[in-house]
């Protein structure tokens, strides 16, 4: 055991439980002193064999072994040994109950589970090795569970030794202890060779290093030599996958060996030399005659030294014999040996290799090396000095080959289904983003996702193969590792910094550490000097799970206060000083963190309420930052994950339910709009101001979603309780003036949004404020409030939210259609650009709706009513997908009437037709339709009926104070009083139309209501 296990770490490990069938029987049966001796040999067995596959035994209960793999260090095949250790426990039980039978009378067997996940591990020297929590538990309940002679596997050990076992899946277990039943799969064979699986995708991304290969082969044949190649990559980049793949590109007559270095083992040197002399077509019928004596004598050996006496020879003897057979080989034929896994080969074949690639001649000899890139750090001169000599690296994927990946993983599950639809899927999409370019890990986070779901863990076999190679660092760079795994992807020297003040680092230099990791290409450099990142983001988070949680939460909370500090500093002096400053979310994610943490590991401790309060808010500050910029997916995530953390009665839960509530609506969630109410008047039942605020959101959202018609009545006498609740009364006064808009009382509505916008003044709310301000500003195109005072409100408020767009784009809308009523036209077609770029960019949608309503109108104005329609239309049709159908109503009552300005009546009576089967939910569409078929009526000479629903629209026009809408209305009404005949009404409703329009301010308009009138004439008046 090593000093790193000396402290408590977290681990991931298989356990082991082997336990003896029918022990109580033996005991009953036996003489304790003969029992003693069964069971002493029954023990011997069993650790044996858990000592060879490299296991250590924890303990034995009674007659049970408890087994640990992984432990001192990490192996990414830990649960195939495990796996084996078992099956040779049972054979060995076996082989002694028979030996015993005769003499004992008695018949021995045994059961076995395995399971494996995290774990802490500590090994003391007053008490051992110890190996705490559910794992554990796990193993021994699945041993129990097994039948006699039967291994039973739990879900992560099947997957991590599943190209390795035939396995089939018994029915769910209910195990003592274990809230729900458990999966497990009963073994029923080992495989010596692991059964591919990747071979039916395409090879993707790898045409170059194919090319490289191919050109070798070429060269080793065209000039008789030999020539090695060593092929260097990550765990599961496709290194083996590149070589079957050129290995199948090869001419049927060229010879090929193929042995891998196992990881670990007795007889392990040669061992890939024996695999490659068996995988010979022909074994030795074809090769014997051709080598000496002592040469077939001593390959046999190595191969079969079962077959008869063998007399071990020395291992220059071997490695001369090894020699002459590949010689032999290339001299007949164009021969390709293959040595993978070279990484854990023993330093007497990789001389072997090495001799061979220099010492063979007027051969075509290709020997391929797979390797990972340590291969390097045991032989940092690998490969040098040769005449013939290449290394093809093996680089990850990009992300089009990753997309490509998927596709094909996709199409390889499904077949004949829309593979595209499937693999454009977000769930897929992550293993794009999130599998650093490694096909292996695509393919199995492919699978768990499929299985699972997008909150399944990391697979385990990526666990494995990571914490693997994280376990070969030193102390000292483990330690840098785990700090910053804390810290982030991205981390710096002054963050690690921060994480050793205060603690005895005589011994320790981090820099020494970086440069080696650096070396070794866990990390990368970062954009500036004493930056860093980690070059796989799922290292990252296996040394971070790894990590022992007291230590990560205390790193958590030391970096959200060092980061809080630095967030009250100046601006950075330079680039590289921004990157000591906290990035957005940054102390918020910590404090979360160290706040979780703690409630794992400490549920008692008296500082966490204060804690989960100030990580809570941290992340409702961020929360209200994202609603602000209108991230609304963030926003929900960001507040919803503060309300997690908020004890209960806190009295920030009903101002983030409004805060959730106006995300989701504005993200179309109805659900869970309603929902963050609930939520919150749960979380306060002794708050009736919280209450009441939640009603009052309530028919906020009734009116937005077209549910009802809302009573202010009893909620005003309700409040009317509360007078100094300045948050239910603001969020009222919204209620109000939502009412009086859908009523198009505009005047009145503004009225309600200052009184609003008084009392989230007396709340010190900025978000509140100024979601109030943009509502004044955009009330202005329609309330009575003058042009020029719109214009000036404009500017105001253009200055107020100067670089952050997106609150920006309504005001740029409203000053747009304000600019047309004055005659700036182009001036308007300015603003809506740029508005409808923000727009664009930061992908608002309901901007980019009123960004083409007012198109509309500036169109409209312009003259162009063709183009007007056309915008009109677009509009509603964004409405109606953004679930808002009543005001796509009213824009397609737009849209035709600037038909009928442009002339094409046909289209207007089919749009019309169209509106019968709509809704008319609102004021403006109804006078709209009323005055488009009058004015229809009046062309077709039908003036008693165009008259009757002119009089009708006159009438109803007085229950709105839209200046615009009025004198609209009033203009069509003027024509069609005139084409009946009635001059006097004619230039009456000109007039006022005229005044509504000056009043206004809306010079435009207000000059064309004058030439109509001049065209009255006299007689008229």
């Amino acid at each position: 055991m090593n000093a790193r296990t000396a402290r408590p770490a977290r681990r991931n490990v298989v356990v082991l439980f082997i336990d003896l069938v029918g022990s109580t029987e033996l005991a009953e049966r036996l003489d304790p002193e003969l029992l003693r001796q069964v069971l002493d040999r029954y023990y011997s067995a069993c650790a044996a064999g858990v000592l060879e596959h490299g296991g250590v035994v924890e303990k034995y209960i009674g007659d049970a072994i408890m087994a640990v793999f992984g432990v001192p260090t990490s192996h990414e095949d830990d649960a195939l040994r495990a796996i084996r250790a078992a099956h040779h426990a049972l054979s060995a039980v076996r082989a002694l109950g028979i030996e015993i039978a005769p003499t004992h009378g008695i018949r021995l067997d045994a059961h076995c589970g395995i399971a494996s996940g995290e774990a802490m591990v500590v090994d003391m020297p007053e008490s051992g090795l110890r190996v705490i929590g559910d794992t554990v538990n796990t193993a021994a309940r699945l041993q129990g569970a097994a039948t006699s002679g039967e291994i039973l596997l739990g879900e992560d050990a099947v997957r991590l030794a599943r190209t390795y076992v035939r396995v089939e899946e018994v029915p769910p277990l209910s195990l003592k202890g274990k809230a729900r039943p458990v999966r497990a799969w009963r073994l029923l064979s080992l495989e010596a060779t692991p059964q591919r699986q990747d071979d039916d995708l395409p090879l993707i991304g790898r045409s170059d290093e194919l090319m490289q290969l191919t050109q070798a082969y070429r060269r080793v044949v065209r000039n008789r030599q030999c020539c090695l190649v060593t092929i260097l990559g990550a765990p599961g980049i496709g290194k083996s996958r590149l070589v079957r793949e050129f290995l199948r590109t090869l001419p049927e007559d060229v010879t090929t060996l193929v042995g891998q270095c196992p990881s670990y083992g007795s007889g392990a040197t040669f061992r890939p030399i024996a695999e490659a002399i068996h995988s010979l077509p022909d074994a030795w019928t074809g090769v014997a005659p051709l080598l000496d004596a002592m040469n077939v004598r001593a390959l046999r050996g190595l191969t079969t030294p079962e077959d008869g006496p063998f007399t071990e020879l020395s291992v220059e003897e071997t490695a001369r014999s090894i020699r002459s057979l590949i010689e032999v080989l290339g001299q007949r034929r164009p021969t390709v040996v293959v040595v993978d896994n070279l990484h854990w080969a023993e330093p007497t074949l990789l001389e072997l290799i090495e001799e061979l690639a220099g010492w063979l001649a007027d051969v075509s000899v290709l020997l391929i090396c797979v390797a990972r890139p340590e291969l390097l750090d045991i032989r940092p001169n690998w490969g040098g000095g040769m005449s013939c000599a290449l290394t093809v690296e093996i680089p990850q994927l990009g992300e089009a080959q990753m997309t490509r990946l998927v596709d094909a993983l996709a199409a390889n599950r499904w077949a004949g289904a829309d593979v595209v639809a499937q693999s454009a899927d977000p769930t897929f999409l992550s293993v794009v983003r999130n599998s650093d370019g490694n096909p292996l890990f695509a393919e199995l986070m492919f699978e768990v996702l499929v299985e699972e779901g997008t909150d399944a863990p990391p697979p385990p076999t990526i666990q494995a193969l990571l914490a693997a190679r994280l376990d070969r660092l030193s102390d000292g760079e483990r330690e840098v590792l785990e700090r910053a795994a804390t810290i982030g992807t991205t981390f710096t020297t002054e963050e690690l910094g921060v994480l050793w003040e205060g603690e005895d680092v005589d011994n320790l230099v981090v820099d020494a550490p970086l440069r080696r990791l650096l070396r070794q290409r866990l990390i990368r450099r970062g954009t500036y000097p004493t930056s860093f990142q980690f070059a796989q983001t799922l290292a990252r988070e296996t040394v971070y799970t790894m990590t022992r949680k007291e230590l990560r939460g205390a790193w958590h909370l030391k970096l959200a206060d060092w980061l809080s500090e630095r967030a009250h500093t100046g601006p950075p002096e330079s680039d590289e000083a921004e990157i000591g400053r906290p990035r957005y979310g940054e102390i918020a994610n910590h404090l979360e963190a160290a706040c979780r943490i703690r409630r794992e590991i400490h549920p008692d401790d008296p500082t966490l309420p204060a804690l989960a309060v100030r990580a809570a808010r941290t992340l409702m500050s961020d929360g209200e930052q994202a609603l602000y910029r209108k991230d609304l997916p963030a926003a929900i995530a960001l507040l919803e994950r503060g309300r997690e953390l908020l004890p209960r009665g806190d009295s920030g839960h009903r101002r983030l339910a409004l805060h959730i509530c106006d995300a989701a609506f504005a993200h179309n969630e109805r659900d869970r709009a309603y929902a963050a109410l609930d939520v919150a008047e749960e979380a306060s039942p002794e708050d009736p101001r919280c209450g009441l605020t939640c009603a009052v959101q309530r028919e906020i959202l009734a009116i937005k979603f077209g549910v009802h018609q809302p009573e202010l009545a009893p909620l005003r006498d309700a409040l009317s309780e509360y007078p100094d609740d300045d948050l239910s009364w603001a969020r009222f006064h919204q209620l109000d003036a939502l009412i009086l808009v859908a009523q198009d009382q505009f005047g009145a509505a503004t009225t309600a949004l200052n009184d609003a916008l008084s009392r989230s003044r007396s709340l010190e709310d900025r978000y509140e404020e100024d979601r109030l301000l943009g509502a004044l500003c955009e009330l202005a195109q329609w309330s009575p409030v003058p042009v020029r005072e719109g214009l000036d409100l404009c500017a105001t408020l253009s200055t107020r939210f100067a670089g952050d767009r997106v609150i920006v784009v309504p005001v740029l809308v409203t000053r747009a259609r304000l600019l047309a009523l004055t005659g700036d036209v182009p001036g308007a077609h300015d603003v809506l650009d740029t508005a409808e770029r923000y727009a664009g960019e930061l992908r608002l949608d309901l901007a980019l709706i009123a960004v083409t309503q007012v198109r509309g109108l500036v169109e409209s104005l312009a003259g162009q009513h063709a183009a007007a329609a056309t915008l009109f239309t677009r509009a509603a049709v964004m409405s109606r997908s953004a679930g808002q159908p009543a005001p796509a109503w009213t824009l397609q009552c737009y849209a035709i009437r600037e038909l009928l300005r442009h002339g094409d009546v046909r289209a207007v009576e089919d749009g019309l037709a169209w509106l019968e089967v709509g809704r008319r939910p609102q004021l403006r569409g109804e006078l709209l339709v009323a005055c488009l078929r009058a004015l229809i009526m009046s062309a077709g000479e039908n003036h008693p009926e165009a008259v009757a629903l002119a009089a009708w629209a006159a009438e109803r026009i007085r229950s709105t104070d839209d200046p615009c809408l009025r004198g609209d209305v009033l203009m069509d009404i003027a024509t069609v009083y005139r084409a009946a005949g009635r001059a006097a009404g004619a230039v009456d409703a000109a007039a006022e139309a005229e005044r509504c329009y000056t009043a206004k301010g809306a010079d435009l308009l207000a000059g064309r209501a004058r030439d109509r009138l001049a065209t009255f004439g006299e007689t008229d008046r």
